[in-house]
């Protein structure tokens, strides 16, 4: 691997150019899949405009988790490629820091890059851990067509991990792209959707907020990000979240039966519109999960004065000190709709003071 040289002019270039938010792309923009495996699937990006630019490898675990790593191409207004990773257990700071990092790789020493954690605003699937390359070819023929158990570390914590197969593939997608090459042999992400589970021509949209008290104002998921999901409650997956809730664990691994049942949509903006489109009839399982920050009042008795009279003790006084404090709290409920009949539209307010919950409530 060839990384570059960081500097803070580079990082905020890179920040502003990739949007390092919840990816927050409609269906048909999701790119083709390149090749799709039981560690997950590989999906190539490649815009129209200039020759050559924008192209990005995806690579999406099929883990619960759905930790992802890209190999980003240079786009029109950065020159830089870059390899991405996103996951859960990766920060997200409020600007661009740069980082030390040991990648560890089963049967390889480890090896110290340098790279950066990158804003993710709001979303809360995780974070960004950004390594920007010098030649994107040349660290693309050094990587191996297979990972088992590949894991990043920052600071001495294990920040990543990830299992992939099919690289060799996706290293050919990259390289025909990056030289300005069509790539039309795969599917699209709607063609791909529709090998695994039925497709209809519905739409299932609304928005999500919770209010924790009847005169309290509403807290909305954050725009851009994926706190939006939705479960096919199909009676495959019925019987099989039986026996999860029976088990009391739920699997480190979905299996890819089940894992077609779970889709998640973006935020679409600040009062937390969301969209869920070729739907068919059925039911599902609606499900909102997002943090949010309200400002509390804290107490603390700092002293105490005894009143007296004469020399009968007749109580206390407290003596308090009030301030206000930023408190970060998370929420996540559920509701179920149907979908009666193919092309009907389902208008849905998703809102926790009338829904129970489904996997958790918090």
């Amino acid at each position: 691997m060839t990384p570059r040289r960081l500097t803070p002019a580079l990082l905020t270039l890179l920040a502003a150019t990739f949007g390092f938010t919840a990816p927050a792309r409609a269906a048909d923009d999701e790119g083709r899949l390149i090749t799709r495996n039981t560690d997950g699937a590989w999906f190539l990006q490649q815009p129209g405009g200039a020759s050559g630019k924008g192209c990005m490898a995806r690579f999406t675990a099929a883990t619960k988790d759905q930790s992802q790593l890209a190999l980003v191409g240079p786009t029109a207004t950065s020159p830089t490629a870059a390899i991405l990773m996103h996951g859960p257990r990766i920060a997200t700071p409020p600007a661009a820091q740069e980082v030390t990092l040991e990648l560890q790789q089963d049967g390889l020493p480890p090896a110290t890059l340098r790279g950066a954690l990158m804003p993710a605003s709001g979303a809360k699937g995780g974070g960004f851990l950004m390594v920007p390359i010098g030649d994107l070819k040349q660290t693309m023929a050094s990587m191996r067509p297979k990972e088992t158990g590949m894991q990043v570390r920052v600071d001495g914590v294990d920040v990543f991990r990830l299992s992939y197969d099919g690289l060799d593939q996706a290293r050919d997608a990259m390289r025909d792209c990056l030289a300005g090459k069509p790539f039309t042999g795969g599917k699209s992400l709607a063609e791909a959707t529709a090998e695994v589970r039925p497709v209809g021509t519905s739409t299932i949209t609304g928005t999500a907020f919770f209010k924790n008290a009847v005169l309290a104002k509403k807290r909305y998921p954050p725009k851009g990000s994926q706190a939006v999901g939705l479960i096919w409650m199909s009676d495959e997956f019925k019987q099989w979240f039986e026996r999860v809730k029976q088990s009391q664990k739920m699997p480190d691994r979905i299996p890819e039966h089940i894992a077609k049942h779970f889709m998640v949509t973006t935020v679409l903006d600040d009062q937390g519109s969301f969209r869920f489109t070729n739907m068919p009839p059925g039911e599902y399982q609606l499900i909102v999960d997002f943090s949010y920050t309200e400002t509390v009042a804290r107490t603390e008795v700092t002293g105490r004065t005894d009143v007296y009279a004469g020399n009968q003790y007749i109580g206390s006084n407290d003596h308090l000190s009030v301030w206000m404090e930023d408190v970060r709290n998370s929420v996540t409920f559920s509701k179920t709709v149907h979908i009666t009949k193919d092309g009907e539209t389902l208008q849905v307010s998703l809102d926790k003071s009338m829904l129970g919950c489904f996997f958790v409530c918090r």
